[in-house]
């Protein structure tokens, strides 16, 4: 059954929270939905909220599912009083530990690594030894709470965006990049996943074919699926991943 809301002819915008005045997903989002509504605009359309890498695209992020931590509010960021008995953050950490978990630790490995691609790490953690992973989760234990900590501030702040905007009447347009970035902690985590060879590297990469866009067609670099490997358990991360963005 078609939504009502595909049924009617509106009026949107297209803009990235970034281009807001802050660039976060404070105050200023709230007055900018209160705009659109006094102005009769009832679509907001935005680029995937992910934390890009270079190159700054937001089609190519560290996580398929986390968001941008510089979008967190800065009275946010600098009150991160972590309350780690807080029943909602555990439910949140319980909830989004499919992809959670690996994208914390990936986050102080790159850190811990000057930035290094996961591929360019050393074999132990490139190839994620469970004894040297667990050792690495100790040794960061405090940054990776503050991590999933952002996390949920920010879950809970886009939660509060999409109600408010529901209750102006206006409806949110996302935007879910149909390949991942190849140094990001989804390619690390799950390398089964993807066309790779047996050091990590990527056999080919995606893009378009020569067009009306570009005569030369385009490289976009990300890694392909293997979706042989993905079939066999019915295709459960594209399932979660969906669910995750439209929840």
């Amino acid at each position: 059954m078609e939504s009502p809301d595909l049924q009617l002819r509106r009026a949107g915008i297209l803009l990235h929270p970034t281009s807001l005045p802050s660039g976060m997903l404070d105050g200023d989002v709230d007055r900018w939905l209160q705009m659109m509504a006094d102005t009769g605009f009832s679509v907001w359309q935005v680029l995937p909220l992910g934390e890009p890498q270079m190159g700054r695209s937001p089609y190519q992020c560290s996580s398929a599912f986390a968001f941008n931590p510089l979008l967190l509010p800065v009275s946010s960021a600098q009150s991160l009083d972590i309350d780690e008995k807080n029943s909602d953050f555990i439910d949140f950490c319980d909830k989004q530990k499919f992809w959670l978990d690996d994208y914390a630790l990936f986050k102080v490995l790159k850190q811990h690594f000057n930035d290094a691609a996961w591929v360019d790490w050393p074999d132990p953690w490139k190839f994620r030894e469970p004894q040297v992973l667990q050792k690495s989760h100790q040794q960061y234990e405090q940054t990776i709470v503050e991590l999933k900590w952002q996390q949920y501030q920010l879950d809970k702040r886009w939660h509060e965006i999409r109600e408010k905007a529901s209750g102006l009447g206006i409806v949110l347009f996302g935007d879910m990049p149909i390949y991942v970035g190849y140094d990001s902690a989804d390619v690390w985590a799950h390398p089964e996943w993807f066309l790779l060879d047996s050091n990590g590297n990527m056999t080919v990469v995606s893009g378009v074919p020569p067009d009306y866009f570009s005569e030369t067609g385009q490289r976009w670099g990300n890694p392909h699926y293997d979706w042989d490997t993905m079939l066999e358990d019915d295709f459960a991360w594209w399932k979660s991943r969906i669910h995750h963005h439209l929840e």
